[in-house]
């Protein structure tokens, strides 16, 4: 370290802030940000940068100019034990996510975000899935479940653990268009479904762990808002994947996949297919994430399980290139579907039945806080 840059620890301390604040600054207001050169696993600050921001933060500001400030990607605005992102990595409690997703099935995962024990599994009906899109199925079934679903509020913990595990193979169930759940990990069951080699399964399960939860995304703090009201699991989950159904979202996968396919016809067909969406953000294409300035950690695990002469992976560094940005989580789901010729849906597939796992566990959070989430407005006539 030298008298222009700082470690990750000391510059929080000048801004008096958390290290996942820290993280969305330093996109935010353009901080500059390096490799340690003792030690490339850590971060450090140009000095200048922070101290002018610590100037800046330091104004009086007004308490509802600073709460409009944590709604996006500002200071954390709810306690939780589920997840963090800590030093440009994510934390599933203490533990970093991609270690969990070496060893742990979507089931485990559930568990230890609930921390409970992990249910037997077993096999689980539901009606005929209705016909359309597997996010209209998983809707549709969750609608089915809200209906005779009892109030989350003054019940033990396990027992709406045990629920939500419940409902997370429901789900899995509607979007693979399957009338049963057998007693098998989901990841087996939708390797069986998709046709795929054990190996190609195995990334899977992974991907599915790595998915389960990502502290307050938009989907989960639905999920939250929902919860605080007493309401039932089925009603949060519901909440949680109407919210994921948008584009910026869950649906962000979708797009990563086209731009990999433009970039995979070549430089013309790429320039054809941005010109076109002009307005796509870097991060709407699958690349670049506020959180994590150096790159998203999931991401990189993921293409790390693939060749990196993967055709696919090579569009995806291509197109890094290009946007200037590190690959996302989104594009990675993409490259991994495009890699082993899944269904156009399967990271959608992946990334919603993955992050039920989290939901659930954030449901039960929120119900034992017994508080609810109810922000204030401030009206503007022209708004």
């Amino acid at each position: 370290m030298t008298e222009e840059w700082i470690e990750t620890k000391a510059a929080c301390a000048l801004l008096g802030v958390r290290e996942q604040t820290l993280y969305a600054y330093a996109s935010r207001h353009g901080l500059r940000i390096r490799k340690s050169p003792e030690d490339s696993r850590r971060s450090e600050y140009a000095r200048a940068d922070i101290e002018a921001l610590a100037k800046r933060n330091a104004r009086p500001r007004a308490r509802a100019d600073i709460a409009a400030g944590a709604i996006q990607w500002g200071e954390p605005v709810l306690t939780t034990g589920i997840s963090q992102v800590r030093e440009g990595q994510l934390f599933f409690g203490t533990q970093r996510a991609t270690d969990l997703a070496k060893v742990m099935t979507l089931e485990g995962i559930t568990a230890h975000h609930c921390k409970c024990p992990a249910p037997r599994l077993k096999a689980t009906s539901i009606a005929p899935p209705d016909t359309g899109s597997p996010l209209a199925a998983a809707l549709s079934q969750l609608a089915k479940d809200c209906a005779t679903a009892l109030p989350m509020q003054g019940r033990p913990g396990h027992i709406l653990a045990n629920e939500g595990q419940d409902l997370l193979r429901k789900v899995a169930a509607a979007m693979l268009g399957i009338e049963t759940m057998p007693n098998r990990p989901i990841h087996e069951v939708l390797a069986k479904t998709w046709g795929v080699s054990p190996e190609v399964e195995d990334h899977l399960r992974q991907a599915l762990v790595i998915m389960s939860d990502h502290e307050l995304n938009p989907s989960t703090f639905a999920v939250r808002v929902c919860a605080s009201t007493g309401a039932s699991m089925a009603a949060a989950l519901l909440a949680g994947m109407a919210t994921l159904s948008g584009p910026l979202h869950g649906g962000a996968a979708l797009s990563a996949q086209n731009a990999l396919i433009a970039c995979d016809k070549g430089k013309h067909a790429l320039a054809a297919h941005l010109s076109a969406n002009p307005n796509m953000s870097p991060y709407a294409l699958g690349y670049g994430h506020p959180l994590y300035p150096e790159g998203d950690p999931r991401a990189a695990y993921l293409l790390g399980l693939l060749k990196e002469t993967n055709r696919w992976r090579t569009c995806v560094t291509a197109l890094s290139h290009r946007l200037g940005a590190a690959p996302n989580i989104d594009s990675a789901l993409a490259c991994l579907s495009l890699t082993y010729d899944l269904p156009e849906d399967a990271p959608f597939l992946i990334f919603a039945i993955g992050r039920v796992s989290g939901w659930i566990a954030h449901a039960i959070e929120q119900v034992n806080s017994h508080a609810i989430i109810r922000p204030r407005a401030e009206f503007a006539p022209d708004a």
